[in-house]
């Protein structure tokens, strides 16, 4: 008797396709990069020292067996691994291998190259606060006036349960924090770019702490409450800067957020610095997530101009009360 055929690719189960991407030991590195982060096709080139187009055919093999996710950012292609919780049926098999995948710490080289991304992003945001600082204030009244988002991250912030310590990264025009100096005993901004200070310096005044620095130069769990407003979308890496927040939070700490969903604006990119165009809910919630962050509550305000703002409120408790509103 002849041995039945499978005649057509989609006969083929997709535990085959899974299997054979990951066989591959170079797409299994690739896959492992990607467990938090989003790279590009030229990014993740330059890490794996490898040609664009042999790149881009391990990424469209990753892609074809469902292990990668890829979206649009301006011009480029950004690829992360997919949420294995989110694959249905086939979330049983695929947690396990990239449980396997993680186990392992990532090369030496490799993580050498990813820092040196990192440090590239790092900077094209540092020059552009630099060149621009003067007109600031204009391109973000283009995207979404600070007032719009204000008095609910004041709200959100007004809930945590020790009034103590609280935090703002890159405060902006001081608004917010004069706001939060009111609300909680010991208020510190941390404002990378040196550009950025003079707005805020005169707040010294009333006994806030103003540091220029780096937020991932901060250590232990200090604060009662983290916010960033309109920060995230400037960030090296999203993933990182939800780590780390969670790393400075006290227990039952809060990190409250307000920022940009998911948009096609391109000019964003060179008229506001922004390295990213925006996130999907879904996808702050599985850096929270990953980070042992509880989502308590999501709001959204959306703007005429075509932008929608989300403010999040996140806690470092380990259940969850999701509640989400829409705010026209």
């Amino acid at each position: 008797m002849q041995a039945a055929k499978l005649t057509t690719e989609a006969a083929v189960p997709p535990v085959v396709h899974i299997t054979k991407a990951v066989g591959d030991a170079l797409r299994a590195n690739i896959l492992q990069v990607l467990g938090t982060e989003s790279f590009g096709v030229i990014e993740l080139g330059n890490i794996f020292s490898m040609a664009q187009p042999a790149m881009s055919h391990h990424l469209k093999i990753l892609h074809e067996a469902q292990l990668v996710t890829k979206r649009k950012e301006g011009t480029s292609i950004f690829y992360q691994r997919v949420n294995p919780d989110s694959q249905g049926a086939l979330s049983a098999l695929l947690n396990p291998i990239f449980q396997a995948l993680d186990a392992n710490p990532i090369d030496a080289t490799i993580a050498e190259q990813i820092e040196l991304i990192y440090q590239q992003r790092k900077q094209q945001t540092q020059d552009y606060f630099a060149n621009h600082k003067d007109a600031l204030a204009t391109q973000q009244e283009m995207i979404c006036s600070p007032l719009v988002y204000h008095d609910a991250v004041l709200d959100a912030a007004r809930l945590t349960q020790t009034k103590g310590k609280a935090l703002e990264i890159g405060p902006g025009d001081g608004k917010l924090l004069a706001s939060l100096a009111e609300e909680f005993q010991a208020v510190t901004a941390i404002e990378q770019s040196p550009a950025m200070l003079a707005p805020i310096s005169p707040l010294r005044k009333s006994g806030i702490n103003i540091q220029q620095g780096d937020f991932f130069a901060l250590e232990r769990a200090q604060f009662d409450l983290i916010v960033a407003a309109m920060v995230v979308h400037h960030m090296p890496s999203p993933a990182r800067f939800f780590q780390h927040a969670a790393t400075l939070l006290d227990p039952n700490g809060q990190l409250v957020l307000a920022e940009l969903c998911a948009h096609p604006h391109q000019w964003t990119h060179k008229h506001c610095g922004d390295l990213w165009l925006g996130f999907a809910p879904d996808q702050l919630t599985q850096w929270a997530a990953a980070a042992e962050l509880s989502i308590t509550s999501q709001q959204y305000f959306a703007q005429r101009n075509g932008f929608t703002v989300q403010v999040l409120a996140l806690n470092k408790s380990e259940v969850p009360n999701t509640s989400k509103k829409e705010i026209q």
